[in-house]
């Protein structure tokens, strides 16, 4: 699309996390085990669950689940550079059409209000968690280990902001001088571009391979053979998802490209005719005839997508 309209038309966005773990490390137990098993005690890890194994289990599946479920299926890579750092969680920006960020930030928004719900009722009952700790973990509890209620409320985090993209044109405003000038918008330019290579590929070749492979799944399918090939009801909830969102990726990313909302309402067509995914499974000859014509229109749909399509439309060149 042209660079010029894609700060109208979109919007960086970041999802920051982090939770407080519940994990710490032992050194006196990890000596007495260096001693018990006579090893180097430095190449030992000892760790301590303070309440419960299943605590960071729990609070990493609520943040992936907003993750999955709403974030990245609303954007697209940026500068999508993640890291880390004792729980947090930094993403790199992303690119959310515009006609996508009213809904995501609603969902963002709720979100948030349940995981401060799910950290206050975690706090209410810390309390509780440490007296239980101290029956689990018997000589191995220590109270140091446990922090006040205020700064463990500090070690969880759930942000999601929001970015203008540069527009090269009018954005650079710094007193410098007509060459220096140049430079920068010259390279302000560039990454905007590169970025947005990068977003149209993630576009195609996100929805080419899940088609792809729920069209290779369901076309070697056998239901006698129990050790072969077996397709999920979530890969085409996943695939469903994509194609819900793709006319919008389209219009605001890609500037409305004909061909994939040929695409779109091929696979529209499609899944509208699979009246539920275990019908594709059965051991008949109609179900055999549906899997093998299912197959063969999903890869007839994204055919015109593959290869060097973006580079094909002029202006867009692959990596």
């Amino acid at each position: 699309m042209e660079k010029s309209t894609l700060h109208e038309t979109a919007t960086l966005v970041r999802f920051t996390t982090k939770f407080w773990s519940g994990i710490k490390s032992d050194k006196d137990l990890r000596s007495q085990l260096a001693d018990d098993v006579s090893a180097q005690s430095d190449l030992l890890n000892v760790q301590k669950y303070l309440v419960g194994k299943e605590h960071s289990k729990y609070f990493r599946r609520i943040i992936n689940k907003v993750r999955n479920e709403f974030y990245y299926p609303n954007t697209l890579p940026w500068n999508d550079n993640s890291s880390d750092d004792e729980g947090m969680v930094v993403s790199g920006w992303r690119l959310c059409p515009n006609s996508n960020l009213d809904n995501l930030i609603a969902q963002m928004s709720q979100s948030k209000r349940d995981f401060e719900k799910e950290v206050d009722e975690f706090l209410e009952f810390y309390p509780d968690r440490i007296k239980q700790a101290k029956v689990l973990l018997g000589d191995a509890f220590d109270p140091l280990d446990y922090p006040d209620s205020d700064y463990i409320r500090e070690k969880f985090r759930f942000e999601f902001e929001t970015n203008m993209i540069p527009n090269y044109s009018s954005d650079i405003r710094l007193k410098v001088s007509a060459s220096a000038r140049a430079k920068i918008e010259s390279d302000v330019t560039n990454r905007i571009q590169s970025n947005a290579l990068s977003a149209s590929k993630a576009i195609i070749d996100s929805l080419v391979e899940q088609v792809s492979h729920i069209a290779d799944k369901v076309g070697q399918y056998d239901p006698k053979d129990k050790q072969g090939g077996f397709f999920k009801d979530s890969s085409f909830e996943k695939l469903r998802q994509a194609i819900s969102v793709l006319p919008n990726f389209n219009k605001d990313i890609l500037g409305d490209i004909s061909s994939v909302k040929d695409a779109h309402q091929k696979l529209v067509g499609i899944m509208a005719k699979i009246d539920s995914v275990d019908s594709l499974r059965q051991d008949s000859d109609e179900s055999a005839s549906k899997r093998e014509e299912v197959s063969t229109d999903l890869k007839d749909a994204i055919d015109p997508l593959k290869g060097d399509f973006l580079a094909k439309l002029g202006g867009l060149k692959n990596d």
